[in-house]
């Protein structure tokens, strides 16, 4: 490559989207460490996450080279990788985003190293990504650790949800983000990333108090839609099947391509299934799904409150993740019964 621009969005997926309008701007590698938000938006980087990692990989940068040193070793704990971050990024004061995770709010969240946003949600500590988890940002798991790339049987673009992820390959990405993460100094040793627990996926669609001891006694039981009371799903509320004729996607849709709900989360209804870290009930090995997927069509099953329940080896086109950050707890949280 002839550039350590051309170097930085072939890293970040964004070479053939971005690198014709930076060479248009007549930007080169000496102007990069001056940029702001506002000149990647005028020169057309839409998404703030794109901005985001972008400017952290700039900040990198000196007049001649990378600014920071990588670190002498690595711990043991980081996960063996083909590409190991070269530096750890510059953390700087950001009106726009939290450089603290549990210091996100709705209006400045915490954005990591993948570009990805999160929120706090109601009754409790944790931290929602607003997305579900995309393409592109598996695609950087696989790179690093050499996990094999899961597929669909339709186009998707590196902005769509993955799909075909088992649940233990989600215990897998999510044990090796926060390795990453931890080495590079994102996150402090006390918080980990994780799937959500089936009661804080309906902290985050917005549900109250549910009674019910087990996902299973508390499936269906609250009326209601993510996008309203009535059915059926109104025009522009999501991305589901067909035949509400809602959306223009005949399969999965690009992450946040609908309005957020009222604490600034996408897609918790439609788009794909998401897991949760719950056994559906005591004694199954069956582990939670929520949120339905562009595929289904029942009223039941796109109820807010609907739990799906699948074995972990379960891998279908309907089926995701979404992320959340919370404090470790001692033991192995995979594990909760």
């Amino acid at each position: 490559m002839n550039s350590r621009l051309e170097w930085i969005l072939t890293g970040l997926h964004l070479k053939d989207e971005l690198l014709p309008a930076f060479i248009n701007e007549g930007i080169d590698d000496s102007l990069l460490v001056g940029l702001t938000d506002e000149d990647l938006k005028s020169i057309g980087v839409g998404k703030l996450g794109d901005r985001k990692r972008l400017l952290k990989e700039f900040s990198r940068m000196t007049t001649s080279g990378f600014a920071a040193q990588p670190r002498t070793a690595k711990p043991s704990a980081y996960p063996s990788a083909k590409v190991i971050p070269k530096a750890v990024p510059a953390r700087s004061h950001s009106e726009t985003f939290s450089d603290e995770p549990m210091l996100a709010s709705a209006a400045k969240p915490y954005i990591n190293s993948l570009g990805l946003p999160f929120v706090p949600i109601p009754r409790g500590k944790t931290i929602c990504c607003i997305w579900q988890l995309r393409v592109k940002d598996y695609a950087q798991y696989c790179s690093e650790t050499g996990a094999a790339a899961p597929g669909a049987d339709f186009p998707q673009r590196d902005d769509h949800p993955v799909v075909n992820v088992q649940w233990d390959d989600a215990h897998l990405f999510c044990e090796w983000l926060t390795k990453r993460e931890t080495w590079l100094g994102l996150i402090p040793p006390r918080l980990t990333y994780r799937l959500p627990w089936d009661e804080e996926w309906s902290a985050a669609v917005g549900l109250t108090y549910e009674s019910g001891a087990t996902p299973k006694a508390r499936s269906g039981v609250v009326e209601g839609y993510p996008w309203g009371e009535l059915f059926p799903p109104t025009l522009g509320a999501g991305n589901y099947h067909q035949r509400f004729q809602c959306d223009g996607y005949p399969e999965t849709s690009p992450v946040g391509s609908f309005a957020p709900n009222k604490l600034g989360i996408y897609d918790l209804g439609g788009n794909v299934w998401e897991w949760c870290m719950d056994l559906y009930e005591k004694g199954s090995p069956h582990r939670v799904l929520r949120g339905a997927s562009c595929f289904n069509d029942d009223p039941l099953y796109l109820m807010s409150s609907f739990r799906e329940h699948h074995l972990p080896d379960h891998a279908r086109n309907n089926v995701g993740i979404r992320l959340v950050i919370a404090p470790s707890i001692a033991g192995d949280p995979w594990l909760k019964n």
